[in-house]
């Protein structure tokens, strides 16, 4: 008896069915005051990401923002400490200023940013939008199975929530220039990486293919 040839799942051929408005969500990142707020290219980004955000209402494509906000300082987990201290300068933990916690002017989404009532808002208080959140378990209860990513910043939670989509078997698509970080070098150096292990492509191509 010959062994059956395995049943091999189907691959989107191009953009247009990467990101069909059924089965994609636009992931909206860290779009407050204490983060895009300090982007290198603020403006740009802000276009870019408007323009973006309405194709994906017009398309009827679902959208989830993303609200970084930390928990009290004692249950802040030890490496997550360790970068607050090194970004502060300060080498005691108990010397570390407060930052993103509930209600600050750090975790207020930019003014025109703000979710609308149909979008999904969720917090999180790492760099990755997979991590420790409910999100994957929405995405899946809403057949998803494509990710574009847009937002703040480039080289850190766009490159972990990418990496940690695909991961999670997800297809992973970051609008580049609807995206930032805190400086250029930063944003082009992630961008380069990320294009190894996912698709990197101008918000233009998205919005054309949900038009």
């Amino acid at each position: 008896m010959s062994a059956r040839t395995p049943k091999m799942q189907s691959i989107p051929s191009n953009l247009a069915e990467f990101v069909d408005p059924r089965h994609t969500a636009l992931l909206m990142w860290d779009f407050q005051k204490g983060l895009a707020g300090r982007a290198s290219n603020a403006e740009a980004l802000f276009a870019s990401a408007k323009q973006l955000l309405a194709a994906a209402d017009a398309a009827g494509v679902f959208v989830a923002w993303s609200r970084h906000t930390l928990p009290p300082f004692n249950l802040l987990p030890g490496p997550w400490m360790l970068t607050m201290m090194k970004r502060q300068g300060v080498s005691r933990p108990e010397d570390v200023k407060p930052m993103f916690q509930k209600g600050s002017v750090e975790t207020e989404f930019i003014p025109g940013f703000e979710p609308a009532p149909h979008h999904l808002v969720i917090e999180k208080s790492q760099p990755s939008f997979f991590f420790d959140t409910p999100l994957d378990s929405r995405l899946k209860t809403l057949g998803i199975r494509t990710v574009v990513l847009a937002g703040f910043a480039t080289d850190i939670g766009i490159d972990f929530t990418a990496r940690h989509a695909s991961a999670a078997g997800y297809f992973a698509i970051v609008a580049e220039d609807a995206c930032s970080a805190h400086t250029p070098e930063g944003h082009e150096r992630s961008i380069a990486f990320l294009k190894n292990w996912v698709q990197v492509v101008p918000s233009a191509n998205i919005m054309e293919a949900w038009s």
